[in-house]
């Protein structure tokens, strides 16, 4: 990284509550200090950014990505792996993230119960 350029910001969520996007984009006018101190990597909660923007990526090309939400999918496991090896330092961000939360509810139930529940 050159003096002049930015440390390079990411935010994924995986299975969430939603939390950590609203309390983040929530800051107000706080949010110029963020885009003063970073350039957004990855952030698809308010940018159009693609998997395959990421996967071109050099490994370790993201400074800091914050990783809200639960693993509970093949998907959000895939998004895992490659952000860790994309990123310099992945933070389990928000209590989905380090605890569950309510995506870990499902946990205590079967996949029907789970989508029944759901869908029905």
């Amino acid at each position: 990284m050159t003096s002049n350029e930015k440390p390079k910001l990411a935010m994924y969520w995986a299975s969430s509550c939603g939390g950590c996007e609203i309390s983040t984009l929530n800051i107000g006018e706080h949010i110029l200090a963020v885009d003063a101190t970073f350039d957004l990597a990855f952030f698809p909660c308010i940018a159009d950014f693609k998997v395959k923007d990421v996967e071109g990526y050099e490994d370790g090309f993201i400074d800091v990505c914050l990783f809200n939400g639960a693993i509970r999918n093949s998907e959000n496991e895939e998004m895992a792996k490659l952000l860790r090896r994309k990123s310099k330092v992945l933070v389990a961000f928000g209590s989905c993230a380090y605890e569950g939360c309510i995506p870990a509810r499902s946990n205590l139930t079967s996949k029907q119960a789970t989508l029944n529940t759901v869908y029905f």
